[in-house]
């Protein structure tokens, strides 16, 4: 029997950290968790939440497996942490785990909207999980309207999983799979009245989530209705992006979380194939830290630039499997029937201007109605927290079912 019940609600500590410029590149929309201490466990206090049934018996996406209440959540709201099923990435069943924040107005007669909020770059171990962390709800970008507004916010944990390297970093179709299994579970939280109305939205790595959410809703979750997508500064070309990036602390972060996931996550991929032993300690150490959790300890575990990442020949990404599941992996393969609001920071030297115009340019030629909103004076970092504001009212558009202004 899966029974959704509440235990004892745990603490869920609001904290800062100043802004370092690894953090404000990486995490574009996430979470700006608190520090751990050097030596810090992996959150054995959480395990037994986060410990699924062993053996996982099956159940139907989105079923909760259990939820606990969150203290101290923001202003009127509920909030919750939850574990719920969800499909991996060979169809087995998997549990993954959400936040999910309900507002404390009354449910409208046909049920609460939805917003899945994709979380940025944090890091690809366990311990990482948005969830998890003692973190700032107001660094959840729009959290705050949508409760006003009278929604519920489901915010899947994107990587920092159950089950470590399940569900690999920027892989789309597992960011999908758990949005869309995090808004059916949120539809089934007791007290959420939630509707099967939802829209995506996210920044950086959050907004390529939220466009594959929007290209797999219609086949993998075919009984909700997606309203609309936003994503800000998406990391929409992944191939463009490492060559682009390559070198930088932000890069040589993004690229160590891709080899370390998708060397275990698919076959074909052999780390000893193609970095030198150095090269493979140095993926290693910095797959099991956090983005912001860690910031201390990133830049001491890239090491010297003569040793990090060093490949064995030419880097893997522009030939052979990696450059197939690179291309595989940036959205746009597939027609998205509802409407996109792109957003984009002038200022963004990570996710850059002209690499998101082309990929809107292309949207628009596939036929989808897409707003493109470039602000001058934003960077990567704050442009989730800038656009937030507009962001939302167009969301709310979006569920009264006004029809979605294009700039194509």
């Amino acid at each position: 029997a899966h029974e959704v019940g509440d235990v004892a609600p745990r603490s869920f500590l609001r904290r800062r950290l100043p802004a370092l410029a690894l953090i404000v590149v990486l995490v574009g929309g996430a979470v700006a968790a608190a520090a751990l201490l050097p030596g810090s466990d992996d959150g054995s206090a959480d395990d037994a939440f986060y410990t699924p049934p062993d053996p996982l018996p099956e159940g139907a996406p989105g079923l909760i497996i259990r939820n606990e209440r969150v203290e101290d959540p923001p202003p009127g709201s509920a909030a919750y942490r939850i574990l719920y099923h969800s499909r991996g990435l060979d169809g087995r069943s998997v549990a993954r785990s959400a936040l999910v924040f309900v507002s404390a107005r009354a449910a409208p007669s046909n049920g609460r909207s939805v917003v899945a909020l994709m979380h940025g770059t944090i890091g690809v171990a366990p311990r990482c999980a948005v969830s998890r962390a003692d973190t700032s709800f107001d660094d959840l970008d729009g959290l705050a309207r949508f409760i006003a507004a009278g929604y519920a916010v489901v915010v899947p944990d994107l990587e920092g999983l159950v089950e470590a390297g399940e569900y690999p970093y920027l892989v789309g179709d597992a960011a999908a799979h758990a949005a869309l299994d995090g808004v059916r579970a949120t539809q089934r939280l007791q007290g959420a009245a939630a509707s099967e109305r939802f829209v995506a939205w996210g920044v950086g790595r959050g907004g390529q989530a939220a466009l594959f959410t929007a290209q797999e809703a219609a086949s993998y979750a075919p009984e909700l209705e997606l309203a609309g997508v936003a994503a800000g500064a998406p990391m929409a070309n992944l191939g463009r992006l490492i060559a682009t990036s390559a070198g930088t602390p932000a890069g040589d972060v993004m690229a160590a979380y891709i080899l370390s996931t998708w060397s275990r996550a698919f076959a074909q991929l052999r780390l000893d194939e193609i970095l030198t032993a150095p090269g493979r300690r140095v993926v290693a150490q910095v797959a099991s830290l956090c983005v912001p959790l860690d910031h201390g300890r990133i830049g001491p575990a890239l090491g010297n630039r003569y040793v990090a990442l060093a490949y064995r020949t030419k880097a893997p990404w522009n030939g052979g499997p990696w450059q197939k599941l690179l291309a595989g992996n940036s959205p746009g393969a597939k027609t998205i029937a509802v409407p996109v609001i792109v957003t984009q920071g002038i200022d963004d030297t990570f996710v850059r201007p002209t690499s998101t115009a082309r990929f809107v340019r292309y949207l628009c030629g596939r036929g989808t109605t897409v707003q493109y909103r470039p602000s001058a004076k934003v960077a990567h970092g704050d442009l989730g927290e800038k656009t937030a504001p507009y962001v939302s009212k167009w969301i709310a558009r979006r569920f009264a079912g006004e029809t979605a202004r294009s700039t194509c």
